[in-house]
């Protein structure tokens, strides 16, 4: 452990201490002995660490999609790169894809700054370094994430590391973080209570953020920080050991949505739009949205939340162009320098003498690409069905619905055609010929999606559901009740035969499975055999009475009622189920950007509709559920949770994939279902084994490419992780 921790330490070191010469050098920490008491000392700082967190931020996305099931090898594919796709156990600086240095420079360079930093700083009654002494810690919690995601456990270090006598006196045993422990350390840390901590502002007025200047773009520095909320929740995700972990990370993600961001537009959601033309004839057409911005720098957007920004060319600082070039996309970079301009007394523009340089990247796409969209990805698409809306009068749209297509695909890849060969490119980092400068961390509709991960494994399918469906709002909130423990017994009694289920609380009920009516039987505390005072109308649960057993909560105006058994799920429906609030009303189902807007607008602006509210013939949650084998009325509710999760999962390869999550949140959601008893460890090594295979289509046949090699490996845990370096640098 000595040599490893001193390996990470001596890497980590190099870049400590350099001056400030050049444009890069401004991007590193000064760490001097002093304390770091004004903004020119710590804009510096802040900025080396982002200069830091540049050089894990390429690889954050190329490690967690090539050892996913959305992408796959190619014959260009290099060496080392395939060895960590294929799972073959590559050691740490077998490559500079596995450098877990990296990853402490960040957090060394943070150290040295908290260590430095003087929080009792007061100006104008305000303690001034807190706000950007609280984003160090966000970035040093990131980075650790990181760390136990791809290492499994690694040493924790808080205290700078400048010298190996720090090493020496580590203390090994009790210093190391895994999923298990590293909220726990979060929290001696003091993150709970940073939460409403404010951003920093380098701006230089009141609000204003500062701008990060690349050479091409400025990017504000309010999209540079993490936020505290997104990493408590990703860290109680991550752990899932029990319901509590669950809710928490739920809490901490509707907080977040909910305090500081907006929800998602209706805008953000279009992906086909239908529009009139004349003589009430309505078009079909393609529309990208702010969807395809997630990459393309956009200060105005309401989706990327933050960003680890690319310089335009080396002059600028780091070049971040190996995600585009692993994915078919070969860079080259620009630069010019041109005299500035300044209007004179009679309004022309003249020279001023001095001199600005720029630059920029654009790429060229080509066949030799290392890696491309799998079938397994072509699959989750095809699986996928969009709703079209047309219409001949103004009042009443027609509906039909087109097999194998999600909106998405177009935007996420890319078809080159090579001498009669169609080649598929991965095209969210570029396109074309356009490079863009951003690789985002975290962005909107992903917290989404995780907050529907975290509410289906708290025990709320449904609101999970309704995320992807319609998203939660007054309107569209689903109708709950109490799900039944087990499936159900025929139980013979007097000679009638009754399903039996046991509720929640623990009380069986009998259903007569002749009857067509709701009535529901039970034992009563005089063993006597009731009516169990329950009755179904149109489909919606009416509580008459009994309140021994449920608590009856009216919950919105347009929501349906929803019955909880005890005082603890009802406190959740006050809290991260709590859409009531109009702040949500703009919510818009997340499925629908790529399944179909249904939306239909005449002229006239009569109405506007989502599709998820019309469409009841393929994205169904029952239907859905039936599709996985799952029958609503008799699964337990593990079985349920579990289904919903599978949903969840297509949906995030829909929606995020190619951005680097993809191979660590199938990791984490296994982890969810071993926990609960399916055997998630087999359904993971099952998944990516099958990235080459490709189900039948009404156009393409089945490709079989089940991979026996990676299934094998997989199913032996560690190899979900890299091994940490266990020798000593030389």
């Amino acid at each position: 452990m000595k040599n490893i921790i001193k390996n990470i330490a001596i890497c980590g070191c190099v870049t400590l201490g350099l001056g400030l010469a050049s444009c890069e050098d401004m991007m590193t920490v000064d760490t001097g002995d002093k304390a770091y008491t004004n903004a020119n000392d710590t804009l510096y700082s802040y900025l080396g660490i982002m200069r830091a967190m540049q050089d894990v931020a390429e690889r954050q996305v190329i490690l967690g999609e090539i050892r996913g099931d959305l992408v796959s090898s190619t014959d260009y594919t290099t060496d080392t790169l395939y060895a960590i796709s294929n799972f073959d156990d590559p050691k740490d600086q077998s490559c500079s894809m596995l450098q877990v240095s990296d990853y402490y420079n960040v957090i060394n360079n943070c150290n040295f700054y908290i260590h430095n930093c003087d929080t009792s700083a007061v100006k104008s009654n305000i303690k001034y370094m807190l706000p950007e002494y609280t984003q160090v810690k966000a970035v040093r919690a990131w980075a650790y994430l990181q760390l136990v995601k791809n290492y499994k456990e690694v040493p924790y270090i808080t205290e700078p590391v400048s010298n190996l006598d720090v090493i020496k006196n580590f203390d090994y045993n009790n210093n190391l973080v895994n999923k298990d422990n590293l909220i726990d350390k979060f929290i001696e840390d003091g993150l709970l209570n940073m939460v409403n901590t404010r951003y920093p502002q380098y701006g230089n007025t009141k609000n204003t953020w500062g701008n990060w200047d690349n050479g091409n773009i400025n990017i504000s520095a309010r999209l540079l920080y993490i936020p505290i909320r997104v990493v408590l929740a990703d860290a109680y995700l991550l752990r899932g050991q029990n319901e509590t972990d669950y809710i928490n990370a739920a809490k901490y993600y509707y907080d977040y949505l909910k305090n500081e961001t907006t929800p998602m537009p209706k805008d953000y959601c279009l992906a086909y739009n239908n529009i009139r033309t004349g003589s009430n004839t309505y078009n079909y057409y393609y529309m990208w949205g702010q969807w395809a911005d997630v990459y393309v720098y956009n200060e105005t957007s309401n989706e990327v939340i933050t960003t680890i920004p690319s310089s335009s060319n080396a002059g600028f600082g780091k070049i971040l162009t190996r995600v585009a070039d692993i994915y078919g996309y070969k860079p080259s970079s620009s630069q010019s320098t041109n005299e500035t301009t300044e209007t004179n007394d009679n309004g022309d523009l003249e020279g001023t003498g001095e001199y600005e340089t720029s630059g920029a990247i654009s790429v060229t796409p080509t066949y030799k690409r290392q890696y491309g969209p799998s079938n397994a990805y072509n699959d989750v698409n095809n699986d996928q069905t969009y709703v079209k809306y047309t219409n001949t009068t103004s009042s009443s749209p027609t509906i039909s619905y087109i097999e194998n297509c999600d909106a998405r695909y177009g935007n996420a890849t890319q078809n080159l055609t090579y001498e009669g060969d169609a080649y598929p490119l991965c095209a969210k980092a570029a396109r074309s010929t356009s490079f863009y400068y951003c690789i985002p961390i975290y962005r909107k509709t992903l917290i989404w999606l995780r907050l529907a991960e975290a509410i289906n494994r708290a025990g709320y399918p449904e609101f999970a559901f309704a995320i992807l469906k319609d998203g939660l709002n007054e309107f569209t909130l689903p109708t709950i009740a109490t799900k039944y423990t087990t499936s159900n017994v025929i139980t013979n009694i007097n000679g009638v035969n009754y399903y039996s289920r046991v509720n929640a609380d623990g009380l069986t009920v009998y259903v007569d499975t002749a009857a067509t009516s709701s009535t529901y039987m039970y034992y009563d505390e005089n063993n006597d055999f009731v009516e169990y005072n329950r009755l179904i109308t149109n489909a919606a649960f009416k509580w008459v009475q009994d309140t021994t057993y449920y608590k009856e909560l009216d919950y919105g105006t347009y929501g349906a009622m929803h019955y909880v058994t005890d005082s603890t799920r009802l406190k959740n429906f006050n809290s991260f189920l709590d859409f009531k609030n109009e702040v949500w009303d703009n919510t818009y189902g997340i499925h629908a950007r790529g399944a179909g807007f249904g939306s239909w607008e005449s002229s006239e602006n009569i109405s506007t509709n989502i599709s998820g509210l019309r469409d009841t013939v393929y994205y169904d949650y029952k239907k859905l559920l039936n599709a996985q084998g799952v029958n609503i009325n008799t699964a337990s509710q593990d079985e349920i949770i579990n289904a919903v999760e599978n949903i969840i999962v297509d949906e995030l390869a829909l929606e995020t994939s190619f951005e680097g999550n993809r191979f660590t949140d199938l990791v984490r959601i296994a982890e969810h279902k071993n926990n609960s008893g399916i055997n998630g460890t087999d359904w993971l090594a099952r998944k990516i084994a099958n990235r080459g295979t490709q189900k039948a289509t009404s156009t393409k046949a089945a490709i079989e490419g089940f991979n026996n090699d990676i299934y094998s490996k997989l199913l032996n845990k560690d190899r979900w992780y890299f091994t940490l370096p266990t020798y000593s640098v030389k």
